[in-house]
C-alpha cells in the first residue's frame, strides 16, 4: 500500500504554501480602460470650459455692444401755440394777463401780417416820436442797431429766444444783442426787483406791460384807462418781479388762439384792438410778437 508521505527517488515535492505571483497594474486590461476614460472626461471638461470662455464678451466688446443697441427714436409731439388769458382785479384796477405758450418772441418793424398763422400775440413795443417818427431809445433788430438813446431806463433784450427785463442806463445785454443777432428796445420801467417804479406821465390811458411773473414772461393790460402810477402799483402788487411798459393808449395789437381760464373752450382765431390803418404812416412802427415754435 502506497502512502501519501512516501517520496520516490525520482520525485520532487514542494513542501509548504504555494506563492501566487500577481501581475503589475499597468499590465492589466481594466487599468488602461480607467485611464482612457479619465483622459476622455478631462478632455471633454476642458473643451466645454474653453468654449464658454470664448463666448463671453470682453469689456470692450460689452461697451461696443451697448453703444450699438438700437434705441427707438423719441417721438416729439408738436404742440400748438396758443395764448392763455386770465382776468383779475388788483387795487380796483381790472387787468388782463396774456401768457404765450409754445411760442418764440422777436421784434419786427412795420405792420405784422395778420394772415401769418404762426403769429399768436402782438403788441407795439417801443414808442415813436411825434415829430420825426423815429424810435424812442435804443432799438436793435436782429443784431442791427437802428436807434440809440437812454431816455427811458427800462429795457427788454431778446437773445436766443429768451426775454430779459431790467432797468439801467447801461447793460451788457445791449452789446450781447448786437453780437448774437438778438433784439433790444427801451421803455418806461414799471417794476424793478418787485418794487413799483414811478414815471413822469400822469395822464390816464389804456396801459400795457411786459412782465416777468413767477419765472414766466406775460403781458398785463388794463381794461380801463389808468395812470402810470396806479397801473404800475397794480402790476407790482400782482407779484411781478420786473416789468416795463409797452406802447399804450390806442396802440395796435392782436392775439390768436386765446384760451380763457374761466372758459377753457373759448378759443378765438384772431382778436385785435385799435385800428391798424391809423398807424400805417409810421415807418418805424415796431412790435414785439410771439411766433409758434412749430414751423
Amino acid at each position: 500500500m502506497k502512502h501519501f508521505d512516501d517520496i520516490q527517488d525520482d520525485e520532487i515535492r514542494i513542501i509548504g504554501r504555494q506563492e501566487v505571483i500577481r501581475k503589475p497594474l499597468f499590465k492589466r486590461w481594466w487599468f488602461w480602460t480607467v485611464v482612457a476614460a479619465i483622459c476622455l472626461l478631462t478632455v471633454l471638461i476642458l473643451f466645454f470650459i474653453l468654449r464658454n470662455i470664448e463666448k463671453q464678451p470682453t469689456d470692450a466688446q460689452k461697451n461696443t455692444a451697448s453703444t450699438n443697441v438700437a434705441v427707438a427714436p423719441t417721438i416729439v409731439t408738436a404742440e400748438p401755440a396758443y395764448v392763455i388769458m386770465r382776468d383779475t382785479v388788483i387795487n380796483d384796477v381790472p387787468l388782463r394777463l396774456l401768457t404765450p405758450v409754445n411760442a418764440i418772441p422777436e421784434l419786427l418793424i412795420g405792420m405784422p401780417d395778420t394772415m401769418d398763422q404762426s403769429l399768436i400775440l402782438c403788441f407795439q413795443a417801443a414808442d415813436i416820436r411825434a415829430d420825426n417818427h423815429d424810435i424812442v431809445g435804443a432799438f436793435i433788430l436782429k443784431g442791427e442797431l437802428l436807434s440809440r438813446g437812454v431816455a427811458k431806463k427800462g429795457f427788454c433784450s431778446i437773445i436766443g429766444g429768451k426775454i430779459q427785463l431790467g432797468m439801467a442806463e447801461s447793460t451788457p445785454l445791449f452789446e450781447e444783442a448786437i453780437d448774437k443777432e438778438g433784439y433790444f428796445f427801451r421803455q418806461y420801467p414799471l417794476v424793478y426787483n418787485g418794487q413799483m417804479v414811478d414815471n413822469k406821465p400822469k395822464n390816464k390811458a389804456l396801459r400795457h406791460a411786459l412782465c416777468e411773473l413767477n419765472g414766466r414772461i406775460v403781458t398785463v393790460s388794463s381794461l380801463d384807462k389808468e395812470s402810470f402810477h396806479d397801473f404800475a402799483q397794480a402790476v407790482a402788487d400782482l407779484g411781478v418781479q420786473n416789468a416795463i411798459a409797452l406802447t399804450g393808449g390806442a396802440s395796435y395789437g392782436f392775439l390768436r388762439n386765446g384760451k380763457h381760464l374761466s372758459a377753457s373752450d373759448s378759443l378765438t382765431s384772431l382778436e385785435s384792438w385799435s385800428n391798424p390803418q391809423y398807424f400805417e404812416k409810421y415807418k418805424n412802427l415796431n412790435f414785439i410778437v410771439w411766433k409758434s415754435s412749430v414751423q
